[in-house]
Parts: C-alpha cells; structure tokens; sequence
C-alpha cells in the first residue's frame, strides 16, 4: 500500500510540471494562429526557428525589394544591346569621317580656283562639327554601358543577398512545420498544430516561387552583362 502511495505522489509531481508545460505551450499556439503569416505564427515555444525567422525577416524585404539597397532587377537585354550597338556604330562613323577628312584636305590642297578651295574648306567644317557631335555621342555611349554595368553587378550582388535572406527565413517555416506535424500532446494543440501547418505550407510555398523568381532574375541579369 505504501508503494503503491509513493507512485502515486511521484506521479503526481511529475505531472505538475508538465501539465504547467502544456498549458503554456497551448497559449503559444493559441498566440501564434491568431496570425495568418509571418515570424509571430510561429510559437515562442519553437524559440530557434521564431529567432531566426525574426532575425533574417526584415532583411528579405530590405534586399528583396527595389529600394534603399538598389536593383533586383536588370530589365531586359536591349539595355545592354542598345549602348553597345551605339558604340560600334558611332566608332564607324568617326573612322568614316577622319578619312572624309583627310580625303577633303587632299581636294583642297589640289583645287585649282578658289571656289574650289572655299567649297572643300567648308565640306571640312562640316565634317568637323559631325565628328564632334559624334564624339560627343560616342562619350555618352560609353557611359550608359558603364552605367548599366554598375547597375546589373549591383542587382546580382542584391540579388544574392537577397536569395540567401529568402532562404534563410523559408528554412525557418520549413523546419517549424518539421516539429509542427508531430504535435498531438492533446486535441487542442492536435487542433492549433494543423492549423498552423497549413498556414506554414503556404508560406514555404510563398517563399519558394518567389526564390524561383528571384533566380530567374539572377540568371537573366547574369546573362545580360555587358
């Protein structure tokens, strides 16, 4: 009898404290549904994948979106085609008009009347001002390929932040939802853990189409550098 008395009390000491235990794990739960996503759905009992989650969180939406750290998206090809095609195509024109140039110099040192003269003379001005302005032209050129150079080096750089950020925060769903689908202490935390693990499925798939995106992103701007 007294054995039996003496389980009886360790049984009931150990079941205090887990029974303290589950009602404080029940009200985490019960918090964490009352969102539909984001960091605070997942219950402060899983203090890990909370942290890591809140920690990495923000830094998603800072790199992820165009903003104060830059780009994450580089357009399409044409921006990088365009500037490049202007540069060949005005490198020509001035090679063109230095041997117009030279081949009106050599007009006027052979013209035989002054009419002659005047006429290349100003044939040559005109070459001159289209070579300036070609010049120029070919300046500019070259600095919007610098420019969208800087522009696509900084969306890929952003761009991987930016996936590492994602997955990061992707992993912590993914990991809650791990522990998630084990839980059946009782009906009620059964109940809230299959709530919540829908609401963690849609969130890793949330995360997983916009990585995909994101990576096509990074793919393109990759392919389009100058």
């Amino acid at each position: 009898m007294k054995m039996k008395q003496q389980m009886l009390l360790i049984a009931a000491i150990v079941s205090v404290p887990l029974a303290i235990a589950l009602a404080g794990k029940l009200e985490d739960f019960k918090e964490a549904d009352r969102y539909d996503e984001g960091c605070d759905s997942i219950p402060a009992t899983y203090s890990s994948e909370r942290s890591a989650c809140k920690s990495e969180g923000p830094r998603v939406h800072e790199w992820c979106d165009s903003g104060s750290r830059g780009p994450v998206t580089c357009g399409n090809e044409e921006l990088t085609k365009a500037p490049k095609r202007d540069i060949e195509k005005l490198t020509r024109l001035i090679s063109d008009l230095k041997d117009a140039r030279s081949k009106a110099e050599s007009n006027k040192g052979n013209a035989k009347t002054d009419d002659d003269k005047k006429k290349f003379e100003e044939e040559i001005k005109k070459i001159d001002a289209d070579a300036y302005q070609a010049n120029k032209d070919l300046d500019a050129a070259k600095a919007a390929l610098d420019a969208r150079k800087k522009h696509v080096d900084t969306a890929i750089y952003n761009l991987d932040q930016c996936l590492a950020y994602r997955r990061a925060v992707m992993n912590s769903f993914a990991a809650a939802l791990d522990k998630m689908r084990n839980e059946r202490e009782t009906p009620e935390i059964k109940s809230l853990a299959e709530s919540l693990v829908k609401k963690y499925e849609r969130s890793k798939s949330g995360h997983e189409q916009q990585i995909t995106a994101k990576q096509n992103a990074l793919a393109n701007c990759k392919s389009w550098m100058p």
